[in-house]
């Protein structure tokens, strides 16, 4: 068994109102298999996981999965059990699961609920499916699994990823109160409502001033992002904390490239149209002085305009 590919749902879907994410998994050997027919496996996997034994499945009720593993049900349904289950044990606030046939055999979808300012790419789901998996096979073959170490590892990525204390209160708030909320990328930036309605918070500081504004001209990554998510064109580029980093961007975006501060001010250590590798390192080493990153970049021939403005 394993994962082929992950698919999100960041709004309301023919599921539940809720982002999702659509992983397709291939059962392999295990495809038309069920679990009575692993003589002893429900009780290793309930031994392991013991929060299992209170998921209702579709009976509505505590035990509803024992019950379902009891008459036999296929390993996708079960590895979406144990991916909630283990969603749970990191802190990760999720109860929507279902398994749904992909038309294949030993194809299926499992659609699993996703917190609502989770970062839209963060590897956190699929690593969990990972583990889902590896703990179901581990099991059928009567092993020992030791997941606390792995479980720890996601728990600190989950930690790290979600929403500080003060902007997870104010997203909460607004939706108590019917307002639209969307977090921008894995930042503690909130977009408030739509349109002519729409306002930004960033922590505890609003659109009402210019401190937002001046925080995100600050990141040149993140101008970008922003810019994108507007429909805006915005040149190729990655952040790179070392030369063999921005080596390796520069290979992969092709010759000429820029490389720039990743926060910077008035065009200082802006180096273009770079196309040797040791004119990369040498650029690299200038932009990165400051804060130990930098941005490589697709360059864009054209004319260079800049504004000015004015005091705060």
């Amino acid at each position: 068994m394993h994962l082929e590919h992950l698919r999100r749902l960041n709004g309301p879907n023919v599921y539940i109102a809720q982002p999702v994410v659509i992983a397709r998994l291939d059962l392999g050997e295990l495809t038309g298999r069920e679990t009575t027919d692993f003589p002893g496996f429900a009780e290793r996997l309930v031994s392991a996981l013991p929060g299992l034994a209170e998921h209702h499945c579709s009976a509505g009720r505590p035990g509803g999965l024992l019950a379902a593993m009891a008459r036999g049900t296929y390993f996708g349904h079960v590895t979406e059990h144990v991916t909630l289950e283990l969603s749970a044990l990191i802190g990760r606030d999720v109860c929507f699961g279902r398994t749904v046939w992909a038309g294949t055999p030993g194809g299926y979808d499992l659609i699993l609920e996703r917190p609502a300012d989770e970062p839209a790419e963060t590897p956190l789901v699929g690593d969990l499916i990972d583990l889902a998996i590896r703990t179901v096979t581990g099991l059928l073959k009567d092993g020992d699994i030791a997941f606390d170490a792995e479980l720890a590892a996601l728990a600190a990525t989950h930690e790290r990823t979600s929403l500080g204390v003060s902007t997870a209160a104010l997203a909460a708030a607004a939706r108590r109160r019917g307002i639209p909320v969307r977090r921008v990328d894995d930042l503690n930036l909130l977009q408030l409502g739509y349109g002519r309605h729409r306002r930004t918070v960033w922590a505890a500081m609003t659109d009402r001033t210019s401190a937002i504004g001046v925080e995100a001209a600050g990141d040149k990554m993140l101008t970008k992002r922003l810019l994108e998510s507007a429909g805006l064109p915005v040149p190729e580029g990655t952040v790179v904390t070392t030369v063999e980093e921005a080596i390796a961007a520069y290979k992969e975006i092709g010759a000429p490239v820029v490389v720039k501060p990743l926060a910077g001010h008035q065009g200082e250590n802006v180096w273009i149209e770079l196309t040797d590798p040791d004119e990369v390192a040498a650029a690299f080493h200038a932009a990165s002085a400051d804060g130990g990153e930098a941005l490589v970049e697709t360059y864009v021939p054209g004319r260079d305009h800049r504004v000015g403005g004015g005091g705060v």
